[in-house]
């Protein structure tokens, strides 16, 4: 039981080390402010730790370090969760995870709390015990437990996403390839890009489960998640908004900061040709227009479009309403959509409507894009704007009656 590190073992410590740095990377990335981010370096944390506790195990360090034995067995049920959760904010662009969404690390939980006995023991038990499970491999059953819990738990969130996916290109074929914003399109590559690498590691891990359980394939999964830990790693190099989902149009609304704290326009603008002057004309052409003709209702509304109603060069529309209005074009949209919803939902004329097909009436062109705007900006789903309205106009009615 010499410990000793091959070469496929210092590959494996490569890549925990570069999961590490990536994850402290994306932790400390102040421009993705959303949960994409956030849990993407919590799901790459957890394969630095697994790739690491792999290594250790197999290289027989734990011999060596017995208090780390065992302690990145609960992490390998953070995978399934924390991939679905990252994929699921990264395609409806949320800001933080809500209260139930915690719900999906009951298994890591669970696994901890098993396992705490073995934990809290002294450094004689542990070698023991590990003593005992090498040289009698019909002990370790907690291998084959955790090993097919693992699988049907990371199947089940596989499928998921698998539909998280399908759905989310299907909404992007049906707004159109020019409506798409540089953000979707970022995270749609994304998704897809993870999704496969996930698929190869998960058919990797049922292949070593039922053809070979030895040692020597032990370390081929985390070789595998090392691969795809420096794939992201290189992603995150070239174009960092594909991995938190902050594209192009976000990117225009970024503002450099002076000494006194004021926001200066973007280098993007700084050989445009439009005055203040014009600037401040078209933004009170494109307000009024908004206001009186409600363009954003038709679901086909693109800038060049928008642009061409109102007389105005497209890069100067563009640049109005990132500079005086702080938004990229679809967020700046899906405002007015947003409003008009709401007064469309509340509308007693319209309670027969379905939320869907009020989404239809607004500019939306599906149930999904329409649900995760909405709530982005009223923190809350359209039914549930829906029911609160009617039962405070419920409530006014009674006290009016008494």
């Amino acid at each position: 039981m010499e410990a000793s590190l091959s070469l496929l073992a210092v590959l494996n410590l490569l890549g925990s080390a570069q999961a590490l740095l990536l994850a402290l990377a994306l932790a400390g990335n102040k421009r993705a402010d959303g949960a994409a981010a956030r849990v993407l370096a919590a799901l790459v944390l957890s394969m630095s730790v697994v790739i690491f506790g792999a290594v250790m195990r197999t290289s027989h360090y734990e011999f060596v370090f017995p208090h780390v034995s065992r302690v990145h067995d609960p992490f390998v049920f953070l995978a399934g969760p924390l991939l679905f959760l990252y994929v699921r904010a990264l395609v409806r662009r949320e800001r933080a995870l809500a209260r139930r969404d915690y719900l999906h690390f009951l298994p890591f939980a669970a696994c901890v709390l098993y396992l705490a006995p073995y934990y809290l023991s002294s450094r004689r038990y542990k070698l023991d015990y590990m003593v005992a499970e090498f040289y009698y491999p019909s002990l370790g059953y907690w291998y084959y437990v955790r090993s097919t819990l693992l699988l049907v738990q990371f199947a089940v969130y596989l499928s998921l996403v698998v539909l998280l996916v399908v759905r989310y290109s299907r909404e992007l074929r049906l707004k159109g390839e020019g409506r798409a914003s540089s953000a979707e399109r970022a995270a749609l590559f994304q998704v897809r890009f993870m999704v496969a690498g996930f698929l190869i590691l998960f058919v990797i891990g049922v292949l070593r489960y039922a053809l070979d359980q030895t040692a020597r394939t032990n370390l081929l999964v985390p070789l595998g998640a090392s691969a795809l830990v420096y794939a992201l790693g290189y992603l995150g190099l070239r174009r960092p908004e594909v991995l938190t989902g902050v594209g192009d149009d976000d990117a225009d609304l970024n503002m450099a900061t002076n000494d006194a704290g004021e926001g200066l326009p973007a280098k993007k603008y700084e050989k445009s040709t439009l005055t203040p002057e014009r600037a401040e004309r078209y933004l009170t052409r494109l307000l009024r227009h908004m206001e009186t003709e409600k363009p954003y209702v038709d679901g086909e509304l693109t800038l060049p479009k928008l642009a061409e109603r109102l007389s105005i060069p497209a890069p100067h529309l563009s640049q109005t309403i990132n500079e005086r209005l702080q938004q990229n074009f679809f967020d700046f949209v899906n405002t007015y959509r947003v409003e008009e919803a709401k007064r469309r939902l509340l509308d007693p004329a319209k309670q027969h409507y379905s939320v869907l097909a009020i989404a239809e009436e607004v500019g939306f062109n599906s149930k999904s894009s329409f649900n995760a705007v909405f709530k982005k900006h009223v923190r809350m789903t359209p039914s549930e704007f829906r029911k609160a309205g009617m039962q405070q106009s419920d409530e006014g009615g009674g006290m009016r009656d008494e």
